[in-house]
């Protein structure tokens, strides 16, 4: 089910703390109320982008490396990187990294530091890859390369589309409606100075609320896990094993 547009969630917000609803959320900057409101909207859905990785907000990149080439732009709405989720497919295995200024420096510079493994570091906004893959690389220059990362863009236009924060009336968002609604008027009563303390509480016990719904988890057993290691010092008899 579609998410309430901003308008309908100003409107919402609005009316619960005993103001006039606005007929607008964006184009008449001579309403105060619904400028203020449909900022504090982007506000709560920026913030919220920060405190989780929400599943609607979970988006997985690619790259094919060139030849000579060894840094790579980031996607437009990346917000931050899900660690270890970076593999070299055409290898099949994982990237190493990411790696401290320090590192990458030993790596450019030092005698002996290309192995067989891509390492990677995040450089404002590209992804930079050692050692860069030549034509002379094995099994080539063409590596597919992917990672997961978490996006930016939590707001969407009316057809579904995502973009970095709502501009029309019409646009929503991947958050509960409810949730954004409490958020809204947590910040409106901040900015305007008043206290604050039921309006935390009812957007804590919402954003609890998302966040323990988003997603599911997986099941931890008490018990001890199954193992048949092959050689250890229960299945190994005393002895020499010398060789003479």
């Amino acid at each position: 089910m579609a998410n309430s547009s901003v308008l309908e969630v100003i409107q919402a917000a609005a009316s619960e703390m005993g103001l006039q609803a606005p007929v607008a959320a964006f184009g008449n900057p001579t309403d105060l109320t619904a400028v203020q409101l449909s900022s504090l909207y982007n506000v709560t859905g920026e913030m919220l982008v920060k405190r989780r990785v929400w599943r609607m907000l979970f988006r997985e990149h690619t790259i094919v490396t060139q030849p000579n080439v060894g840094t790579y732009p980031l996607p437009d709405d990346f917000a931050r990187p899900i660690s270890q989720t970076e593999w070299d497919r055409t290898n099949r295995w994982p990237m190493i990294g990411p790696e401290t200024p320090q590192q990458w420096q030993w790596l450019k510079s030092g005698i002996l530091s290309t192995g067989p493994r891509e390492r990677f570091r995040l450089v404002g906004d590209t992804l930079e890859i050692w050692p860069v893959p030549t034509t002379d690389t094995t099994p080539g220059p063409n590596l597919d390369l992917s990672y997961y990362y978490v996006s930016k863009w939590w707001a969407q236009t009316a057809g579904g589309q995502p973009i970095p924060k709502a501009t029309n009336s019409l646009d929503t968002c991947i958050f509960d409606d409810r949730l954004m609604i409490s958020g809204v008027k947590l910040r409106f009563f901040q900015v305007k100075g008043f206290d604050t303390t039921a309006f935390a509480a009812d957007f804590q016990s919402n954003l609890d609320d998302a966040l323990s719904q988003d997603s599911g988890a997986p099941i931890l057993s008490m018990a001890r896990e199954p193992a048949f290691p092959l050689i250890t010092i229960y299945n190994v008899p005393d002895g020499n094993w010398s060789p003479n």
